[in-house]
């Protein structure tokens, strides 16, 4: 029999097949290159990336709880607990794509209305706050797959966005590329990278403590599905 998710004495993996399989067909539906993400993706990369040169937080933070990036992240994580990583391949693809908008979008921000000194967003380029950003990556990860999967914790999404640094790094690393400072670019890069990293580790380890090793037939055939409604719109173009 299922576990009920709204048992308050349920403990927290507890989880019923119905919620499985409702995340597995959300996670893929929000992951695919639609209209939609490409719009949130670029008005993020240009909140962000204004607000990092203007040097405004508020602004930043904003731009983070406007990306749509950290759903195709969980996907890929989701793909890889349950070994089914060829059959969401679109979902790293989209990642990739993202990444370059961003990147792209920072450098030519900042070739337009040129970089400020005294930013305070660009942080020391240290190992510990390298490893500091992988255990927050990490935390957020645990924390963004227990939300997609429990309706009952739903309401943390918009700290895990702000939490989640994926973007502010992309953007800084067209910064950094546009006033030629690769020491910037390359510390963003591997800001990043942890980031990342960090969070497929943490949503890997809750969607195999989920069990949703077990929906694996779901995944494979809803991104099939996906698959299918891609090239007939492709066609009918």
């Amino acid at each position: 029999m299922d576990k009920l998710t709204d048992d308050p004495n349920a403990g927290i993996l507890a989880i019923k097949k119905s919620d499985q399989y409702r995340t597995v067909d959300e996670l893929i539906e929000k992951s695919r290159p639609s209209s939609v993400y490409y719009t949130l993706l670029f008005l993020s990369a240009f909140i962000i990336t204004a607000g990092i040169l203007i040097n405004n937080a508020a602004i930043v933070i904003g731009g983070m709880l406007v990306t749509p990036v950290l759903t195709p992240v969980l996907l890929i994580s989701l793909g890889l607990s349950i070994g089914e990583l060829g059959s969401i391949k679109g979902a790293i693809v989209l990642v990739a794509k993202s990444v370059g908008i961003i990147i792209v979008s920072g450098l030519i921000l900042s070739l337009i209305f040129d970089h400020p000194e005294g930013v305070s967003f660009i942080l020391d380029s240290s190992a510990r706050t390298a490893a500091l950003y992988f255990l927050v990556a990490v935390a957020a990860g645990v924390a963004g797959t227990f939300a997609w999967a429990r309706r009952d914790v739903i309401d943390i999404m918009p700290g895990i966005a702000i939490a989640v640094s994926l973007v502010p790094p992309l953007s800084l690393i067209g910064i950094g590329i546009s006033t030629l400072d690769f020491g910037l670019a390359r510390f963003n890069f591997l800001i990043f990278f942890f980031n990342l990293i960090g969070i497929l580790t943490g949503s890997l380890v809750v969607f195999s403590l989920l069990k949703f090793h077990k929906t694996s037939r779901e995944v494979r055939q809803k991104a099939l599905e996906v698959e299918m409604s891609v090239k007939e719109a492709k066609a009918t173009k």
